[in-house]
């Protein structure tokens, strides 16, 4: 001030606000602090196997769990010929806007087609999802064990569709010992929708290509499954051949941030 006696300084009310941040290659200063997404770096809360249907949710609770430090290997259950290959890419550009967050992404696709006829083929037609969500989760378990995952992350929000009531969750949760985290578990439609369209998969998500449980939806699906009946029908056919043969055929691709992609 010595220059400059005519000017005033209020230290505690100022018109602006400088900031200077220090670091080895220079010093920067500015007048105005963007907040980022926050949570932690990627892979220092382990790692996750996420159940990926490609529409709106799941990928919100890849980019959910993604912030929170875990890395995800994506599982997705495969239908055709009731599924098209429309699904898959759809997946794929999925993926490809989740490596802002995640560079290099493992995405395993499971036949389910053998699978769902056999429930379709003898069990009741309201209580075809229960199996099929048991059935899911029994083969994201041992995916999770062979890729040494120790928790299972799905897009799951209570009460937004018949498997998703708290009934249908215990009885479905029964078929694993495997810790379940459900990010979206209680947000609704409306703030999925807003996520999704901030991370730039909302426009993907909604491409008209059905997967495996929205092809099979049953028109009256059981919302308060009883455990016992469940375990009886699944006695009525040998799902764990079927089970076998699926994780015998799994098809594994990378999805990296430089688009390049391997198949195994």
């Amino acid at each position: 001030m010595r220059n400059t006696p005519h000017l005033k300084v209020d230290v505690h009310h100022p018109d602006i606000l400088l900031s200077v941040e220090v670091r080895h290659e220079a010093a920067y200063i500015f007048t105005q602090t963007y907040l980022g997404a926050g949570g932690y770096p990627l892979g220092v809360g382990g790692k996750a196997m996420h159940l990926l249907s490609g529409g709106i949710d799941s990928p919100v609770a890849a980019y959910l769990m993604m912030k929170r430090g875990v890395s995800l290997e994506c599982l997705h259950f495969a239908s055709p010929p009731y599924t098209q290959m429309g699904v898959i890419y759809k997946l794929e550009d999925l993926l490809k806007t989740l490596n802002r967050y995640q560079p290099r992404i493992r995405l395993i696709i499971v036949p389910f087609t053998k699978i769902q006829e056999a429930i379709y083929d003898h069990v009741p037609e309201s209580y075809c999802i229960t199996l099929m969500r048991r059935m899911m989760f029994r083969l994201a378990e041992a995916l999770a064990k062979r890729r040494k995952c120790p928790v299972i992350s799905t897009g799951e929000s209570i009460g937004q569709v018949a498997s998703q009531t708290l009934q249908s969750i215990r009885v479905i949760n029964a078929v694993t010992n495997t810790p379940i985290i459900r990010p979206l578990a209680t947000t609704d439609k409306m703030e999925i929708i807003k996520i999704s369209t901030k991370i730039g998969t909302y426009d993907i998500s909604i491409r008209p290509y059905e997967d495996c449980c929205t092809i099979f939806t049953p028109k009256a699906p059981k919302t308060m499954p009883r455990l016992k009946e469940v375990e009886n029908f699944e006695k009525t056919f040998d799902y764990e051949s079927l089970l076998k043969e699926a994780l015998a055929n799994i098809e594994t691709k990378f999805i990296s941030i430089d688009d390049e992609e391997q198949l195994l």
